[in-house]
């Protein structure tokens, strides 16, 4: 009965797939790996039968080329109950079709393609869909506001905890001010927030600081951070950017635009192919080559060489692990050396990604802004101008103290060498110590002396014993005269 169910099913099936040529490697092969390699493959693969080659597929006989109605692979994953995949959900109406319709065209296998088991992304954990939980309903329901917390507030009943008191309106502003703008609030807009006894005040103030500027600043920073965003290069020769504000300035103004997020993605990886006339989406791709960037390598590196072509795939490593980190919030970097350990990336995916960035150059785009430009280069007119001044100012001042300065430099010669006569010169050979050094005993019993030769008579007017301590001298102990002891001198 099976055997006839599974031949109506692929009388039912192909016709919709029989005028069209299957794509093993686009569909067949992610296919068996999604559903059948986990078991099936390896060096031990269940019932003897292995899906992970061509030679082992026509080893098993589990497929009848040109005959799917007589396939054996086609019978185990139909009917109502298929036996296959054992412990996984069933392959869907469209995957059985198109296998269906693979062996019915010759189950064609490329020569050297080799099947491998990748976890499919739906059970990943870190994949999975994000679904809304139900709503806790706490003993104390009237002190939350909103579902969030009831979240809070059943798990600090759970642990036999109260919320604290709700804070004073100063309190209030001063948090709220530091979280979405990270600035205090000036003086004026506390005594304003106090003063204002509507029953809405809060919700206003949220508004208020929501429309500033400052918030996309404040938030802006964050995202910057995520995509490793700089002013210069980095690297050895950290060279400036003097065209990477305008990416930064994109971020600041889509938050504070509440930009759907969907469209702020869209745009960052692809605006100016999917809007070539918009200079919002050309700014936007910015995104790409905001991480640093090897100047020596890309530059000064000749071409041909293998550092030359080193540093250009390290470029595109970066690339595509700051697309896949941001977006996806994956490690994808550790594919580019093997497969991953703990996530479903394989090595060849990996490699595929890169491939998208290949042909990925940075450079500098003009802006089509002319008024943009005009209070650039403005600016940059006065910055220069204010920097001439300051190094005039510094000359100036060097000019003025150079007479204090040169007579402070004698002095010092003076001390130097004033030093130079007090300090007893070593004999030869002998190595360079400083101190009296001795071995600390464990009872002030113990008698010891050191004798002072300064090699000539002369008049000493003060003498100084320097205690030892073990913070002082930690690498060389029993050097000076240990606190714990009393010292006499004769």
């Amino acid at each position: 009965m099976p055997r006839c169910l599974a031949s109506l099913l692929c009388l039912v099936l192909l016709p919709a797939l029989a005028r069209a040529e299957i794509s093993f490697r686009d569909r067949i092969a992610p296919l068996l790996e999604k559903h059948c390699t986990s078991c099936h493959g390896g060096a031990a693969p269940r019932g003897g039968l292995s899906l992970v080659d061509a030679q082992s597929l026509r080893a098993s006989q589990a497929v009848v080329p040109g005959k799917p109605n007589e396939s054996r692979l086609i019978e185990m994953i139909s009917g109502e109950k298929p036996k296959m995949p054992r412990g996984g959900p069933p392959l869907n109406a469209s995957e059985r079709a198109a296998l269906a319709a693979w062996i019915a065209e010759g189950a064609s296998w490329p020569e050297g393609v080799v099947l491998r088991h990748v976890p499919p992304a739906e059970r990943w954990w870190s994949l999975e869909p994000l679904r809304t939980p139900p709503v806790p309903a706490p003993k104390d329901a009237a002190w939350g506001r909103t579902p969030i917390d009831a979240f809070i507030l059943d798990n600090l009943e759970r642990r036999g905890l109260a919320p604290s008191p709700e804070a004073d309106r100063r309190t209030l502003i001063r948090r709220l001010s530091f979280d979405l703008l990270g600035l205090p609030p000036s003086p004026e807009e506390v005594e304003r927030f106090l003063a204002d006894d509507s029953p809405n005040a809060y919700e206003r103030l949220v508004d208020r600081l929501l429309a500033s500027p400052h918030y996309g600043e404040r938030w802006g920073r964050h995202w910057l951070d995520v995509v490793h965003y700089g002013d210069t290069h980095g690297y050895d020769k950290d060279k400036r950017r003097p065209n990477a504000w305008p990416y930064r300035d994109y971020v600041i103004r889509s938050l504070n635009a509440d930009k759907p997020y969907s469209q702020f993605v869209r745009e960052q990886v692809a605006g100016d192919v999917l809007s070539p006339n918009d200079p919002e989406g050309r700014i936007a791709v910015g995104f790409i080559a905001a991480g640093p960037w090897d100047f020596v390598g890309h530059v000064e590196l000749r071409e041909g060489t293998v550092e030359k072509a080193r540093t250009r795939v390290l470029d595109r490593d970066d690339m595509v692990c700051s697309t896949i980190g941001t977006f996806m919030s994956l490690t994808i970097g550790c594919a580019r050396c093997h497969d991953h350990k703990f996530d479903p990336i394989t090595q060849t995916d990996y490699y595929r990604l890169q491939a998208v960035f290949a042909g990925v150059e940075r450079g500098d785009r003009p802006l089509p802004d002319p008024a943009t430009d005009a209070a650039r280069t403005r600016l940059v007119a006065q910055q220069r101008k204010l920097l001439e001044e300051q190094q005039a100012a510094l000359r100036k001042l060097d000019q003025a103290t150079l007479p204090a300065v040169a007579d402070l430099d004698r002095q010092v010669a003076q001390w130097k060498d004033a030093l130079k006569m007090l300090t007893p010169e070593a004999p030869p050979g002998a190595s360079p110590t400083n101190g009296y050094h001795s071995a600390i005993m464990p009872t002030a019993e113990t008698v010891k002396w050191v004798q002072v030769d300064l090699g000539k008579s002369m008049l000493i007017e003060e003498i100084r014993l320097i205690p030892a301590r073990p913070i002082d001298f930690p690498d060389t102990p029993g050097f000076g005269f240990p606190l714990r002891f009393s010292v006499a001198i004769s």
